[in-house]
Order: structure tokens, then sequence, then C-alpha cells
């Protein structure tokens, strides 16, 4: 993977106790930045903040948060920059889906989903900016999924429905912080084996009928080829890149 230098950047990864957004901590450690691990399960993110904070020569704070709390996503950054002095790079990375046919989707599910994956990243976004606005200086990666722009068997309405608002959401909050040179991009990513979607692959004929069929390279994700993409989106290399969403699917959206 190509090394980026984020040395002096101060990042915070939501959902960052498993899956992409522990990779996406360890990314951004690895280039040099100080990093805030948020997420609800405290010990996942103690032991990852040990970790990278070991290896790499920077600051990691694991900070309990629900994201679905408007007081925790303000104490997030205010606590950030209390830590760090500032915040640079925002990564809106938590997520959940709920497997349920429409008809058996209850109100209750859709508004949890909403809650967490776009919610959240409305209301860290709104907090970063405060920040970002006044230096004029500023990344936010939002973490989408290839389903937001396309559907399959899963039964999972309400994933696809904000994942697509996520996607709306850059290029709409792109628009607006632009002139505070304030970037906004996301990642849409395929398949990786994560928490969430490590049972779909494991599972023959989901993975055989649907994962598969629609993956152009002849090999399924591992979990650390995510890590790139994020650190590129906040480097200088991506200084004249706003509004984009960079699908990291193995080719699944060619289809």
């Amino acid at each position: 993977m190509t090394k980026y230098d984020l040395s002096g950047k101060t990042a915070i990864v939501t959902g960052a106790s498993a899956g992409l957004g522990e990779q996406f901590s360890i990314a951004l450690a690895e280039a040099g930045a100080n990093v805030t691990l948020a997420a609800r399960r405290m010990e996942l993110l103690q032991s990852i903040a040990n970790k990278i904070s070991a290896k790499y020569d920077i600051g990691a704070m694991p900070l309990k948060t629900d994201v679905t709390q408007e007081k925790d996503i303000i104490n997030m950054v205010d606590k950030t920059v209390e830590k760090f002095g500032t915040v640079d790079i925002l990564v809106n990375n938590a997520g959940i889906y709920i497997v349920k046919p429409l008809i058996e989707q209850t109100l209750k599910d859709w508004q949890k989903v909403m809650d967490v994956n776009l919610t959240s990243a409305f209301l860290a976004s709104r907090e970063a900016a405060k920040v970002m606005i006044p230096k004029k200086d500023g990344c936010i990666i939002n973490v989408a999924s290839t389903f937001g722009v396309t559907a399959t068997e899963f039964t999972e309405i309400s994933y696809y429905v904000s994942k697509a608002g996520i996607i709306m959401m850059t290029k709409a909050l792109a628009v607006e912080l632009g002139k505070h040179n304030i970037r906004v991009n996301g990642i849409n990513p395929g398949f990786f084996p994560t928490d969430m979607s490590i049972e779909a692959i494991k599972s023959d004929d989901l993975r055989t009928r649907i994962i598969e069929p629609r993956t152009a390279l002849p090999m399924l994700a591992e979990k650390e080829w995510i890590r790139g993409a994020v650190c590129f989106l906040a480097s200088e290399d991506a200084k004249y890149i706003t509004g984009h969403t960079l699908a990291v699917d193995g080719g699944w959206l060619a289809f």
C-alpha cells in the first residue's frame, strides 16, 4: 500500500471498535495521524487504541460513544479538540443493517438504521465543521456502500436507503463546505470480511449466487485492502477531489 503522510493531523473514526472502522483507524495511525476511536464497546476500543499507539508514534484515544445520541457526538468532537487541539479528518463509518422483508420491517427497525447510518453522519459532520470552518481546512469521509447504488436479493431496504442518503449527503456537504476548503468524499466498500458481512461471505449459497458473480476480480476482499482508500482521500494527493464516492468493491459496480 502507498504510504501517505498525515503526520500532525487528528482524525475521528466512528464505529471504530471492529470491522472497517478498526482498519480505518490503523491506516490513519500508520500514516501518522492522531486518532479518536469512537464506538460503544469500550473494551474493544481500548484494545485497538493500545495496539496502534504502541506500534505507531501517535496518540490514540478510545471514547465510548453512542452515535444515535446527539450529546455523545458533541462530546466526541469536544473531547478530541480537548485532547489533540483540533479535528482535521472525520470518518463517518458507524453502521448497522437489519435483514427483514419489507412487510416485516417495523418503524423502529427503519428508524434505528437511519439513526446509526445516516443521522449520526449528519450530526458528526455538523460538529466537525464547527471546528474546520474557522481554520479553513478539513476532510470528511463518509462510508457508504455499493448497496447505496444497487440493490440485490438481500432484504435490507433501510440499509440501502441509508447508504444512498450518505452518498447524496457527501455531494451536498461538498458543495456547502467547499468554500471553506473542506473536502467531503465517500467510500463505497464492497463485501469485506467484517462482523456485519462475514455470515453472508461464509454462506456457500449467498457467496456463489450473489457475491462472486458480481465481483469482477478473481478473489474476495481482504480486510486490509480498504486502508489505502481512506488515507488517499485524507491526504494532499486528494487535495482537488471533493463530492466523490470511491468504490472499493472488486468491480461490483462495473456490472
